[in-house]
């Protein structure tokens, strides 16, 4: 019988160079695929460890978006280290990034630096706006991007104030950009022998992800008004209150249409104005008017066994309690315990991706400052004595 195939990225070494989310959630991406990632840090770590909510001294920020990687803790800017990051560097596969327009060039680590040395190396540096061009080296965060991408334009009740979205999304995109480049990118590298650059933009990614919206302001112009729940592309689509609380529901097909009204006992369907999705947006407000009385009159846990069962999209808004304990979520894996030798079982959200059946979870646990220091600079080469003259001189820390 043969042995099962092992992790898509198993051999791949990935040195990942940087803070928070952007690079950070790429690299633990490729380590849930099984790529080795080596994660560099400070001396005094990446910024995310300092961020809360602390469970008995650990940040569950960090550990969010740093499992199955291994810290290296050295000084860049010490002569002593500094080797020895370009040895780990130019023997990688892919060296990864998100650090400030420049850093890595000042550190003799830019794409010209190291490819000359490495032409199979996969460069991906993560920027706020592009590694080129007017704003390249603006400093920018995820609100700023939400800002500057369009996105709060179209977020948010209608007539109301902008508004953004409550999770980072622009990091986390550009995390999964930058991690779809990169496989795509050693795919390519089978072929050519040659590796290559991978430039990925925050606000980049949250103007590609609005290219519905973005394609009203194509057809006219104009820019499109806020909606809140509902859409500019179905109706009836939108949050709607029932007897005891909400539901989410979203009507794209007229026989779904069809449905709706039998099952609300509305004689809405034979008219002229709901006869097309087209016509229905047209009359957006009406038709949901007449939808939202109906839900009224019973709870959400009744009109969502009516509607399931002849295979409406319609939904229920859970809290994050009860998203955890969905029976759906549990059967996927979506909250996962990595086992630390010393601080016990962590929780960390699990992945969307399933390879051969199973979820895309590295099973090592996020990683203690410097906790693989030694390992890792044994591993390029470093003597024991040049490695206790790096951490005594202050270059490297070593858990």
């Amino acid at each position: 019988m043969a042995a099962a195939p092992g992790p898509p990225l198993a051999g791949v070494r990935v040195v990942e160079l940087g803070n928070i989310i952007g690079g950070p959630y790429a690299g633990m991406l490729l380590a849930d695929m099984g790529a080795d990632v080596v994660k560099v840090e400070p001396p005094g770590g990446d910024l995310a460890r300092g961020f809360g909510p602390f469970v008995d001294g650990v940040s569950y920020y960090f550990a969010a978006i740093n499992r199955g990687k291994r810290s290296l803790a050295v000084d860049p800017r010490s002569p002593l280290a500094a080797p020895f990051l370009r040895r780990l560097c130019v023997t990688a596969d892919v060296v990864l990034h998100n650090l400030r327009h420049g850093a890595m060039e000042r550190m003799g680590l830019g794409y010209d630096d190291l490819l000359a040395e490495n032409p199979r190396l996969v460069y991906t540096e993560v920027s706020a706006f592009g590694s080129t061009g007017p704003d390249k080296a603006r400093a920018g965060i995820d609100i700023l991007f939400q800002g500057e991408s369009g996105m709060m334009s179209i977020t948010g009740d209608e007539g109301g104030p902008p508004a953004k979205t409550a999770t980072t999304v622009g990091d986390y995109l550009a995390g999964t950009n930058a991690a779809l480049a990169v496989c795509a990118a050693l795919f390519r590298r089978q072929s050519t022998g040659e590796g290559g650059r991978v430039d990925i933009s925050l606000r980049d990614g949250l103007v590609a992800i609005q290219s519905s919206w973005n394609a009203m302001f194509f057809a006219d112009g104009l820019q499109p008004a806020r909606v809140g729940t509902g859409s500019w592309f179905t109706a009836p689509t939108a949050t709607f209150a029932t007897s005891d609380g909400h539901l989410n529901l979203a009507i794209v097909s007229d026989r779904h249409f069809e449905i709706l009204c039998d099952e609300l006992s509305l004689d809405l369907f034979e008219r002229p104005e709901y006869a097309t999705n087209e016509l229905r947006v047209q009359h957006r407000s009406e038709l949901e008017a007449a939808v939202s009385d109906a839900l009224a009159g019973d709870t959400t846990e009744a009109w969502l066994e009516r509607m399931h069962a002849r295979g409406l999209p319609a939904g229920r808004i859970l809290d994050l309690p009860e998203v955890f304990e969905d029976p759906q979520v549990r059967h996927n894996r979506m909250r996962v315990e990595l086992a630390h030798p010393q601080r016990g079982p962590i929780p960390v959200t699990g992945s969307p991706v399933q390879v051969d059946r199973e979820p895309a979870v590295a099973g090592r646990p996020p990683p203690e400052l410097g906790e693989h220091t030694r390992e890792v600079l044994r591993e390029i080469g470093a003597a024991d004595a040049e490695i206790e003259e790096l951490i005594a001189q202050g270059a490297a820390v070593a858990d």
